[in-house]
């Protein structure tokens, strides 16, 4: 763990499997949400890292970072933040730990995607410097806030 993360925020591990998965049920209720199996994997044995960030012993946000081999750009796959922690900050700092671990890794590129109707995540991306690419009509099987659509964003990690 790097030293210039936030001092609440550290790589998740098997124990917060579950506590992971509490969040993002809160976050993504129903069938927009990824299961306990989905989640455990992402953590544990996709090419990807986890952080959380806690308050004491409790998990208030995660985000998971994917990577694909011979790729320059880091994928954020998913940041939740618990719904009673939300406008704190925590996003932002998540987002900077999961950028700093895709420097440490060489990438060039950070990319997400989210539901063009998700105003608090839109407004958080633009805050942290992520640009519009483009928009992917129907990118999601379920409708996520009123939308099935996704803004693709991305933002540079590494300086040319």
């Amino acid at each position: 763990m790097n030293a210039k993360h936030h001092s609440g925020i550290s790589r998740a591990t098997t124990d917060h499997i579950q506590a992971l998965f509490e969040i993002e049920q809160r976050c993504f209720p129903g069938k927009t949400s990824y299961s306990k199996q989905q989640l455990g994997h992402l953590v544990l044995h996709a090419n990807s890292t986890c952080f959380v960030e806690r308050q004491g012993e409790v998990i208030r946000a995660f985000v998971i970072v994917t990577y694909r081999r011979g790729s320059l750009t880091g994928h954020i796959e998913t940041i939740d933040v618990d719904p009673a922690f939300q406008n704190q900050g925590i996003g932002l700092m998540l987002l900077r730990a999961a950028e700093a671990d895709m420097k440490q890794r060489d990438m060039h590129w950070s990319q997400l995607e989210v539901s063009e109707g998700n105003e608090a995540a839109l407004e958080l991306y633009r805050k942290a410097g992520y640009k519009f690419k483009e928009k992917i009509e129907g990118y999601y099987k379920y409708e996520h806030n009123g939308s099935r659509n996704a803004i693709r964003m991305v933002k540079a990690v590494k300086v040319k």
